[in-house]
């Protein structure tokens, strides 16, 4: 895209910590609008950090991203993934620990344990900026420091700045304030930030309705997506039913998302309907924790359920669309109506039945707009067991629900990079 003033090219600069090779869920927000972004009009260039130990990585992803020879810039970063080397792939911690991890981190780092990234990466960017003729800034966060380094760059350059919200900040459910000054200082942080931005995006209205009422800066919101691309291409002769109903899940346990009400009420379905028995099985893709394996043994679920290691994205999308109901949990909690995990939109991207075991808030509004889809709280297992043997019931009489196509069209990444493309338009006007 041109600027109609001057005929020029208009750039963005993109600050993002947790970018490709690093997979799961943080990276495929960013990583798919800096994919979209040149079809919109708009050039990004990446800045983020070296990668250090994660969870999981994803070449992929990276991959479409050189192919279409978008700039990446990495700087180096002090901070606790680099103990464990470069690209070095870390087992998930128990959740008591990672709890007790977290907990400490948050009393030791502001804004988070990625401050050691904000010297090298506002070095990195002002030599891009005063090398570059961008228009405008974009930031994405968590963590929290990326906002920091983007606010402080946008006041030094002059440049708009637009902030994307992946998670809340000062009211995450996942964020510990140990004293009130803690809650007291990271309060004044979002305000620095947000206070130099012209436009935020978040993910949904609830966190737009919390941020805009703590630093009213207008706030759009872009939810998460899917992307085409990463799903099997329809065959025109659809596969016959197999003889057992096969529910899916993907991706990452941690917090309050725990497999424990699914496998519950799954055990439950079998034991008290007898012809279920050897008719339906689980599938778990991903980073399952070892804490919950004995609860296999526990249910008699061993010869149920099926734990893979975790696949990159395109690989576990395409599971994902052979799966008859692919299945979701979000805890209930202090703060968890405000999640709408991008869980949910990469399993609509495969246009299947969706379950979701989910309080009320944004994604139990998301899985009933979706159609397609079967709701229980998390902490009713008996809704749980009454859901799953709907949907047994309406599997075995082929009845199994359809989406709408025009509404799951609406969360083509393209699409939605299109609508942040009108929001850097905006920025920059």
């Amino acid at each position: 895209m041109t600027d109609v003033r001057t005929g020029a090219p208009r750039n963005v600069l993109v600050l993002a910590y947790y970018f490709p090779p690093l997979g799961l869920s943080g990276v495929q927000r960013i990583a798919k609008f800096v994919k979209y972004l040149p079809d919109s009009g708009w050039n990004p260039t990446v800045l983020t950090a070296e990668p250090g130990g994660y969870f999981a990585f994803d070449e992929d992803l990276l991959r479409e991203l050189t192919e279409r020879r978008i700039p990446i810039h990495r700087t180096r970063s002090v901070d606790p993934t680099r103990v464990f080397g470069t690209s070095t792939s870390v087992k998930l911690p128990p959740e008591g620990r990672r709890k007790l991890l977290s907990t400490l981190s948050q009393w030791i780092f502001l804004p988070d344990n990625k401050v050691g990234w904000m010297p090298f990466a506002y070095r990195e960017a002002a030599r891009l900026l005063r090398g570059g003729a961008f228009d405008v800034i974009l930031s994405t966060a968590p963590p929290y420091s990326s906002h920091m380094v983007a606010a402080r760059l946008a006041r030094k350059f002059r440049l708009p700045l637009v902030l994307d919200y992946r998670d809340d900040w000062l009211g995450n459910p996942r964020h510990v304030y140990p004293t009130p000054l803690h809650r007291a200082a990271h309060g004044a942080l979002e305000r620095r930030a947000g206070g130099q931005a012209d436009a935020i995006v978040t993910i949904n209205p609830v966190l737009a309705g919390a941020i805009y009422d703590r630093l009213g800066v207008p706030v759009t919101v872009i939810p998460q997506g899917f992307d085409p691309d990463d799903y099997p291409k329809t065959s025109a002769n659809p596969s016959p039913q197999s003889d057992q109903l096969h529910f899916m899940y993907t991706g990452v346990f941690y917090d309050r998302q725990t497999p424990e009400p699914f496998l519950r009420g799954l055990a439950e379905l079998i034991r008290r309907n007898p012809d279920v028995a050897g008719r339906v099985r689980a599938t778990f893709v991903g980073l399952f924790p070892d804490e919950c394996r004995p609860l296999l043994s526990a249910l008699a679920l061993q010869d149920v359920v099926e734990i893979l290691p975790y696949e990159r994205h395109r690989e576990a999308m395409s599971r994902v669309s052979r799966a008859d109901v692919a299945w979701l949990v979000v805890g209930e909690g202090p703060g968890q109506r405000g999640i709408s995990t991008g869980k949910l939109f990469a399993y609509a991207g495969a246009s299947i039945p969706i379950l979701g075991i989910v309080p009320r808030g944004a994604a139990h509004e998301m899985l009933e707009a979706y159609g397609a889809s079967w709701t229980a709280h998390p902490d009713d297992p008996e809704a749980i067991y009454r859901t799953l043997a709907r949907i047994f019931r309406a599997w075995e009489k082929g009845a199994l629900p359809e989406p709408d196509p025009a509404f799951v069209a609406g969360y083509d990444r393209q699409v939605l990079t299109g609508k942040l493309a009108d929001v850097l338009d905006r920025a920059t006007s």
